[in-house]
């Protein structure tokens, strides 16, 4: 299916909203239209999403080596969408699972990994970005590049699909119309068959700078922006959207929900104003005493600082003051990867605690605010991913990876490197 398909004559938006939430044959083009995902792998089973303009059912048949492993049935609602969880894996194994809907559609090869168990010191590659918006405006050859990559892992964070476009989306079935144009735009295919996801929304999910007044201001447009993310991005029982996984001894990662708790961002930044709430806020802060991993890795789709206007951490001091201690207290390796400004750069905050920012894959590029303080290290604005790859040397390297596979910076660590204390403050050098 071609995006043009979808922006003439009848859109898909007046299609899915004329007929519910299921798209049928109105107004697609393509009576086959189909995608899919794998979504959070452990050792032993990874979540296979699907979605079929037509079809009601697809199955997937898993290979590993090229022996197949078996065959999983996926019932797709009246929207299109369902899931299974494949269960019953080998740990640290390469799986190709090949998708079909029961009419007869191919979506294709899926690739993916399954994480090693929890004391197996085994390297990993985990790729990382935000930003995916289907428009040609923002072509470049990134998706293709990510894929080449083949990491054991992509991590999303955040603004996929960009459903405030204009039209902007309001009920479940906007919402929904959106991730459908997104994933079956042409060129982000290689990426969505090359790896495994773990994904959270920011804010244009549901709306530019979404935060508590908005959730407040609309509820019923939030809950249906929520609805529809739940569908495409699946969790394996109810509870919260932000995730900790373990992939084997060597790191272990926290992906923060930054929007659906938050306050809003101009309340007075006072005790109380919260970005992740309490909740989750006592869930990282006991994850980060309690990991046994050799690296943490804290994933957050806005910057802890140095970003435009006050979308993000920065107007949450009393909140990111609380979790800048207790990282300084524990003394251990830990590294935060952020989203949302739609540049690459390198971060250094008080006592050391490093963060790099990463994105945009496809949206448009930001001019970063002129005279940088000390804690900025370097600024690029270009497409970009981040690729962390970990082994056993114990070792953390850092990259950014421009749209054609450049290097647009790299960095080294070691556990101590990461490890913030108080006292330290001097600005490491790259490497």
């Amino acid at each position: 299916m071609r995006r043009r398909a979808w922006l003439q004559g009848t859109t898909a938006l007046g299609a899915i909203a004329a007929s519910g939430l299921g798209l049928g044959t109105t107004g697609c083009g393509d009576p086959g239209a189909a995608t899919a995902l794998v979504l959070d792998v452990e050792p032993t089973r990874a979540l296979i999403v699907a979605w079929s303009a037509t079809a009601r059912g697809a199955t997937a048949t898993l290979t590993a080596a090229g022996v197949a492993v078996g065959h999983w049935d996926l019932e797709l609602g009246d929207d299109g969408t369902g899931w299974v969880d494949v269960t019953g894996l080998a740990p640290a194994t390469a799986y190709v699972a090949r998708i079909a809907t029961v009419d007869g559609y191919q979506l294709g090869d899926f690739a993916f990994t399954t994480a090693p168990v929890d004391d197996e010191a085994r390297a990993v590659r985990i790729a990382v970005s935000a930003d995916v918006d289907e428009s040609d405006d923002y072509a470049s050859p990134i998706f293709t590049t990510a894929a080449r990559d083949a990491p054991d892992l992509f991590v999303s964070l955040g603004d996929w699909p960009y459903a405030d476009n204009g039209p902007s989306a309001i009920t479940r079935a906007d919402y929904h119309a959106k991730q459908v144009l997104t994933r079956l735009a042409p060129r982000v295919q290689p990426w969505l068959r090359a790896s495994s996801f773990r994904a959270i929304y920011d804010d244009h999910e549901f709306a530019n700078d979404w935060d508590g007044a908005a959730r407040a201001a609309d509820p019923a447009r939030h809950q249906a922006a929520l609805t529809a993310w739940d569908a495409w991005f699946p969790r394996r029982a109810p509870g919260p959207r932000y995730q900790r996984w373990r992939w084997g001894a060597l790191v272990e990662c926290f992906l923060l929900d930054c929007r659906a708790y938050r306050s809003a961002n101009d309340a007075p930044d006072l005790n109380g104003k919260t970005l992740l709430g309490a909740t989750q806020l006592a869930w990282l802060l006991d994850g980060l005493a309690t990991s046994t991993a050799t690296f943490v890795v804290v994933f957050t789709t806005v910057p802890l600082d140095y970003g435009h206007v006050g979308d993000h951490w920065s107007s949450f001091t009393h909140e990111r003051a609380i979790v800048f201690d207790a990282v300084r207290a524990l003394a251990r390796p830990v590294l935060f990867v952020s989203g949302d400004q739609h540049w690459f750069a390198a971060h250094v905050h008080a006592g050391g605690i490093r963060e790099f920012q990463t994105g945009p894959l496809a949206r448009g590029l930001i001019v970063p605010p002129a005279d940088p303080p000390p804690g900025v290290l370097t600024r690029v604005s270009q497409y970009n991913y981040g690729v962390l790859e970990i082994d056993a040397t114990p070792r953390l390297v850092f990259r950014a990876v421009g749209a054609d596979g450049t290097t647009l910076y790299r960095e080294e660590f070691s556990p101590a490197d990461l490890t913030p204390l108080s006292r330290r403050s001097a600005t490491p050098t790259p490497r």
